[in-house]
């Protein structure tokens, strides 16, 4: 019964992180303009981040296949550490943050770019969450995790 009540607890959580991390991209995506009609670069090179997030977004898609999930708490289809999985444990979260950055970009605004930081302290903290479920459902991930960059390649292996 208390390993049941804490798998129900941990879903609410993860889908209320779901949630949380939804409405953040919401506020960067519509948020107002802040830049006149004459800043083209700006524009030109928020184009070129949120085109490059979204084909990671899809590339980590296409890699997870069947083990995507929104939620934090693995489905049991098994790790990935193929394909961008192979160089970035959350390339999902990595793509995301560029395709927000390119809209603050192409937005102009401080507001805008304040929610993409929130963002990226958001997914900081849902990995910490996400990566206790990886380590619990998977044997190879503490291994994976040491040798890989968790948004960055290289960067921020797990010791």
């Amino acid at each position: 019964m208390e390993n049941s009540h804490r798998r129900d607890n941990s879903l609410a959580l993860g889908w209320l992180l779901v949630a949380v991390q939804v409405v953040l991209f919401l506020a960067v995506a519509f948020w107002p303009s802040s830049w006149g009609p004459t800043v083209r670069a700006a524009r030109e090179f928020g184009g070129a981040l949120f085109f490059l997030g979204g084909l990671g977004i899809i590339a980590a898609a296409v890699h997870l296949g069947r083990a995507l999930t929104p939620i934090p708490q693995p489905n049991g289809a098994g790790l990935s550490a193929r394909g961008v999985y192979r160089w970035v444990r959350h390339p999902m979260y990595t793509s995301v943050l560029l395709l927000s950055a390119g809209v603050a970009a192409a937005r102009g605004a401080a507001v805008v770019w304040a929610l993409v930081a929130t963002l990226a302290v958001f997914f900081e903290a849902k990995t910490r969450l996400e990566e206790r479920f990886l380590i619990e459902a998977y044997d190879g991930y503490a291994s994976y995790a040491s040798r890989t960059g968790k948004f960055v390649p290289v960067l921020g292996r797990r010791r």
